[in-house]
């Protein structure tokens, strides 16, 4: 960045500057590490593997020896890091003479561009989740044929728009969730992941006393639910949704190789101010289990 690219701050130097208007807006609050499976990573890539459990007991008749099973190999996951960054950089006379801080100081602006930079990368999983992101049998992070190791299929995926009907289905399926040997699994629903044009619905989902389909006066069940409702900004389809069970019991998984630093140096032959700043991780699907989706309508 060189003086002669802002001639109002450098050379004009306007009169009766009342405002310099910079972008120093905050961006969005984090919400990524409230739906993955936060975990941190000291090596290269990281390496999930699969084993079942067993299937159902059979009966014994009198005198007939007991049946015998085995754990089954499941699927693998890899998670290879992938390293990103940004940097700027001003010449010296720029920093000499830069009175309102304005370039010389825009390092918060870098900040926030990681920020975003992270949270755009995170939610791709989400925004992906039924037409690009799989997990390892293969299938989409939602659809509704996982292929279970034991044998059968397992639906993780609601069709409709969120609304009272689509909520329950989602719930139903939350209720109804198998292992590989196709056991039902305990997996309790804690998480409505919405984008903001569905906070209005949602609100009047779960907070309303009285169910917001019909006017018979029945008694809203999902206001009971407690779910925790998080809106991201991120999400780029304004009519998806996600229910989810607690971050820590689901596989959706975002490693930190490391955490974002930053750096500054000046170069030696022409005096310019360097600054950059990098960070690495890796993020995707293990499993599908304990996150439902839809497309909306």
């Amino acid at each position: 960045m060189q003086r002669a690219q802002y001639t109002d701050l450098f050379e004009s130097r306007l009169a009766y500057i009342d405002e310099i208007l910079w972008e120093n807006y905050d961006a969005p609050a984090p919400t990524y590490s409230q739906v993955f499976n936060m975990r941190t990573s000291d090596r290269g890539y990281e390496e999930i593997t699969g084993v079942t459990g067993f299937g159902l007991f059979s009966e014994m008749p009198e005198g007939q020896a007991v049946t015998y099973d085995a754990l089954m190999q499941a699927y693998d996951t890899r998670f290879t890091h992938k390293r990103y960054g940004l940097g700027y950089q001003h010449t010296y006379f720029v920093n000499e003479d830069d009175l309102d801080n304005i370039i010389s100081d825009a390092a918060p602006a870098l900040g926030r561009s990681a920020r975003s930079s992270i949270e755009t990368e995170a939610f791709s999983d989400f925004n992906g989740a039924f037409d690009t992101i799989t997990t390892p049998d293969g299938l989409y992070l939602c659809d509704t044929d996982h292929i279970l190791i034991g044998g059968g299929l397992a639906d993780n995926l609601v069709t409709g728009d969120i609304s009272q009907s689509t909520l329950e289905d989602a719930l139903n399926l939350f209720a109804d969730m198998r292992d590989e040997r196709n056991l039902i699994v305990d997996a309790d629903a804690s998480i409505l992941l919405i984008p903001p044009e569905l906070r209005w619905v949602t609100h009047e989902l779960l907070k309303s006393q009285l169910r917001s389909d019909t006017a018979n006066n029945a008694s809203n069940a999902l206001n009971q639910l407690g779910l925790n409702v998080i809106v991201s900004k991120y999400l780029t389809d304004a009519d998806a949704w996600f229910l989810m069970c607690n971050p820590n019991l689901h596989r959706l998984i975002f490693y930190w190789r490391h955490q974002p630093m930053s750096d500054h140096t000046i170069d030696f032959d022409t005096d310019n101010f360097k600054t950059k700043m990098t960070f690495a991780f890796s993020h995707g699907a293990a499993d599908w289990r304990g996150i439902i989706g839809s497309q909306g309508a």
